[in-house]
């Protein structure tokens, strides 16, 4: 079984998606030095999608063969629970494609390092006369593919993992939420009229704030107009 691996630069944004959300950008990788990756999606459920295509020739690919494709993936999860994160694999008709579900568990890493998470998918090469599409698929979060460095998998695999979290948490560790999730926002509600109002902790602070400099000024202009009045 022959390795694949993910390189940036052989990748692009998928044409036949207007929504697209995607860019090849630098990130501080699982090793925390800076590598080259595809951030791709947003947290909106529209789709987006990345491609690569490599010729079904000698030197290349093999119909019918079996390799794996190796990567480092970060997110690709939400804490709506809704998203998908899926890698495609297809030959000239893309009906008859492999998905591989990225998200959820669905798909089992190799291990997790810095909150990396490193794939190598196995696959049998399908049918293609031309060439093979890869194809990384996005939508409700933000997903982040790099490359394997010096495209080594024994040394990715000979990795010291992470430890493994042991209470469940709504989606994974990534790059734009380092805690993998936003804090949540607690609320109070108000009750006024008949009608309740629900207000972040943080906003009625700044209301307060807001209140009591209004209430010093009032108190300084009455202090004044007294002294006047003297």
């Amino acid at each position: 079984m022959a390795d694949l691996y993910f390189c940036p630069e052989r990748w692009e944004p998928d044409g036949m998606i207007s929504t697209n959300t995607a860019s090849q950008i630098q990130v501080r990788g699982f090793s925390g030095k800076t590598t080259e990756a595809w951030q791709i999606g947003d947290w909106s459920p529209d789709w987006t999608a990345i491609v690569s295509r490599i010729p079904i020739e000698a030197g290349w690919l093999e119909s019918g063969a079996q390799y794996r494709f190796c990567f480092w993936l970060n997110g690709g999860e939400n804490s709506r629970g809704d998203e998908a994160c899926v890698l495609e694999i297809f030959g000239d008709d893309s009906e008859e494609r492999l998905c591989f579900r990225l998200n959820r568990n669905h798909m089992k890493p190799l291990l997790e390092k810095n909150h990396w998470l490193l794939f190598a998918v196995p696959f049998t090469a399908p049918r293609a006369s031309e060439y093979l599409t890869f194809r990384f698929v996005q939508s409700g979060a933000v997903c982040t593919i790099a490359g394997i460095p010096d495209m080594d998998m024994s040394a990715c695999e000979s990795l010291y993992p992470d430890e493994p979290l042991t209470e469940p948490h709504k989606q994974r560790h990534n790059i734009v939420f380092p805690n993998g999730w936003p804090e949540e926002e607690h609320k109070v509600v108000l009750k006024a009229r008949g009608r309740e109002f629900a207000l972040s902790r943080r906003t009625l602070q700044i209301a307060g704030a807001a209140a009591g400099a209004a209430a010093a000024i009032l108190l300084l202009w009455r202090h004044r107009r007294n002294q006047k009045r003297r």
